[in-house]
C-alpha cells in the first residue's frame, strides 16, 4: 500500500485522538512522526523501557572506493599467470550502536548519564560513520586442458581492517563504546592474511584415445578407461575471533538493548602485558583451552570509594585467530555406456576432507569471573574454550542416469 506524501492539505494539526475514526476503515488524515502518536498508541508505549530505532536526518549514502592494477602473462599455450594488487576503502558505512548510551565518563549523583537526558532509555541508531580498508596481493595461475589437466591456483596475501564488519551478522556487529567507535578499528571478522586454493580437473590417461591402454578391449576400457578426477585443496589462515565479557547491571551502559544487531555493546576485558593471547591446552574433557585466561583481566565494578567504574577494557577488537585451515576434497567419476545409445550412467565418488584433518572451530568469546574492585586481580576463570571442529572426512557415492 502506498502511503500519501505529507503535504499542507493532508496533514492534521492538531493530531486527532485516533488516526482511524471508530467504525471507519480509512485514515481521517496522514500524520507525520514529528506530530507525535495517536493517544491509543501512546498508552502502550513506555519510553522508559522500550527500545526505539533512529536514523539521523543528515544520513549520507555509504560508498566504497575500489582500485587495482594487474599484469597478465601467457607462459605457454593455454597457460596464464596473473599478478594483481587489489584494494578498496569503505567510507560512511552503516552500523548500529546505542545513540543514547550511558556515558561512564560523565557522572551525575553517582550514576552514568545519557547524552539525551530527557529520554530515559536506549536508542538504536543506524549511523553512517564506520569505515574499512582492504589491501591484497593476488596471484593466479591458470592452465586450461593441457594434457588432459585443467588447473587453477589462486593465492592471496591480504590485510582487511574496519570498525564494523557487518551490521546484522558476523563476529562483532556493534562497537564496545558508542562514543568511541575509532577504538574498534582492527582486523575484520573475515580477515584472512594468507589463502591458497588449488582446483583441478584431470582426465586420467587410460582407455581408448588416451596415452595408456588405447588399444585395450571393450571390457578393459569399460573398467579402467574414461575416469576423471577433480580436486579442491584449501589452505588458509585461521578466523579472527573476539574476546569479551558481560558486566553486571550496575555498569551496563545499554540496559534496554540485549542484541548486538540492535547496538548492544561488545564489552572487552583489559590486556595483561607480556602474556600471549593463545594458550592451546587440551583439557580432560577433550576440549581445548585456546584463549589464555592469564592474558586478560576483567574491569572492576567500583573503586575504593564505591564509585562506579567504566566497563570498557583496553583489549583490541578481534585480537585472536584460530589455527590455520586445511582441507582437501576429491571427486572421481566416470560415464558408462549402456545398450541404449541415448542412455548413459555416471558413477561418482566424493571425499570431503579426505585426509581427515582436524580443523578447530572458534573458541567461546565470553570470559567469566568475579567482577570486584580494582584492588583484586579480577582474572577470568572461564571461557575461551574450543568445543567443536569443522566436518571430519565424509565419503559419498552416487549414480546418475543421463538420457
Amino acid at each position: 500500500m502506498t502511503q500519501p506524501t505529507p503535504t499542507s492539505s493532508n496533514r492534521c494539526n492538531p493530531l486527532p485522538a485516533q488516526i482511524i475514526p471508530v467504525g471507519g476503515t480509512t485514515p481521517s488524515c496522514f500524520a507525520t512522526v514529528d506530530q507525535g502518536y495517536p493517544s491509543g498508541l501512546v498508552t502502550t508505549f513506555n519510553k522508559a523501557t522500550d527500545n526505539i530505532t533512529w536514523v539521523p536526518k543528515d544520513t549520507r549514502d555509504s560508498y566504497v572506493q575500489s582500485y587495482f592494477i594487474s599484469v597478465q602473462q601467457q607462459l605457454a599455450k593455454n597457460t596464464l599467470l596473473d599478478i594483481a594488487y587489489v584494494g578498496n576503502r569503505g567510507i560512511k558505512l552503516q552500523g548500529f550502536l546505542n545513540g543514547n548510551q550511558l556515558n561512564p565518563s560523565v557522572m551525575t549523583a553517582g550514576k552514568f548519564t545519557r547524552p539525551y537526558g530527557n529520554w530515559p532509555s536506549d536508542i538504536t541508531e543506524a549511523l553512517n560513520a564506520f569505515y574499512s580498508h582492504y589491501d591484497a596481493l593476488q596471484v593466479r595461475y591458470e592452465q586450461r586442458f593441457v594434457s588432459g589437466l585443467t588447473l587453477l591456483n589462486s593465492f592471496t596475501w591480504s590485510h582487511s581492517l574496519d570498525n564494523a564488519s557487518a551490521s546484522l551478522e558476523g563476529n562483532s556487529p556493534s562497537p564496545q563504546d558508542a562514543n568511541n567507535i575509532a577504538a574498534d578499528y582492527g582486523q575484520s571478522d573475515y580477515n584472512l592474511p594468507v589463502a591458497n586454493i588449488t582446483s583441478l580437473v584431470y582426465d586420467l590417461p587410460f582407455g581408448h584415445g588416451q596415452r595408456f591402454l588405447s588399444s585395450s578391449n571393450a571390457f578393459t576400457n569399460t573398467v579402467l578407461g574414461g575416469w576423471q578426477i577433480s580436486a579442491i585443496n584449501t589452505m588458509q589462515a585461521g578466523t579472527p575471533f573476539k574476546v569479551g565479557y558481560t558486566p553486571n547491571s550496575a555498569t551496563a551502559v545499554s540496559p534496554q538493548i540485549s542484541a548486538t544487531y540492535r547496538g548492544a555493546n561488545e564489552y572487552r576485558p583489559n590486556v595483561v602485558a607480556g602474556q600471549p593471547i593463545i594458550k592451546k591446552t587440551k583439557l580432560a574433557s577433550g576440549f581445548i583451552q585456546y584463549t589464555n585466561l592469564a592474558a586478560f583481566t576483567l574491569p572492576g565494578t567500583r573503586d575504593a570509594n564505591n564509585n562506579l567504574l567504566s566497563p570498557f577494557g583496553n583489549a583490541s577488537r578481534n585480537p585472536g585467530r584460530t589455527p590455520a585451515f586445511y582441507q582437501t576434497d576429491i571427486a572421481l567419476n566416470k560415464k558408462f555406456n549402456t545398450p541404449l545409445e541415448s542412455l548413459k550412467v555416471e558413477f561418482r565418488t566424493e571425499a570431503y576432507n579426505i585426509f581427515n584433518h582436524t580443523n578447530l572451530y572458534l573458541p567461546g568469546s565470553g570470559l567469566g569471573g568475579t567482577l570486584s574492585t580494582p584492588t583484586a586481580l579480577n582474572s577470568p576463570t572461564t571461557g575461551g574454550q574450543i568445543t567443536s571442529t569443522f566436518e571430519p572426512r565424509i565419503l559419498q557415492f552416487g549414480l546418475k542416469l543421463i538420457y
